[in-house]
């Protein structure tokens, strides 16, 4: 009998440990990380993605739409664009999430994140961009924590100078 208390005690710690891990507060702080991981660390910010993750992404600027549709690939060298662009621009950034809703259910092995993100890229004399954006990422839990396994990002962009 003491193996059957201790496997209702594994399931019961595994529950747990994915209730915490897929909770609204765990998801967004996971999502701010890897904000942050992808403007200065896109390499290691790729690992937070699944191997077979779906991408779209459809932004409105002044200058047309921008568009990336695909998977890990597309994505993170989309990441590592960006990153450069930063660089080179000697740019600062800031960001937060507004309207964040994080569905799950039981038994607690994937979630639905759906936020607004508003950022601002500053560059010097270059001027300014702010966007706002609304995502909706699907996330997974794994044995070593969260995976984004789709994201759907739309919004615009406005540049000032």
């Amino acid at each position: 009998m003491g193996w059957f208390k201790l496997f209702i005690a594994v399931i019961v710690l595994y529950l747990g440990q994915s209730y915490y891990l897929l909770s609204s507060d765990h998801v967004e702080q996971f999502l701010a990380h890897n904000n942050a991981l992808a403007m200065n660390d896109p390499v290691a910010a790729c690992d937070n993605y699944s191997g077979d993750v779906t991408v779209m992404i459809n932004h409105n600027t002044p200058q047309g739409t921008w568009k990336v549709e695909g998977g890990k690939d597309e994505l993170c060298g989309y990441m590592k664009q960006s990153q450069a662009a930063l660089v080179v621009t000697q740019a600062s950034t800031s960001g937060y999430f507004e309207n964040m809703e994080v569905t799950t259910s039981f038994p607690w092995q994937s979630a639905r994140a759906s936020y607004d993100e508003i950022s601002n890229v500053r560059m010097g004399a270059l001027g300014s961009i702010s966007s706002k954006t609304h995502e909706i990422l699907s996330i997974k839990k794994t044995l070593t924590g969260l995976e984004i396994v789709s994201v759907n990002s739309t919004g615009g962009a406005n540049i000032a100078r």
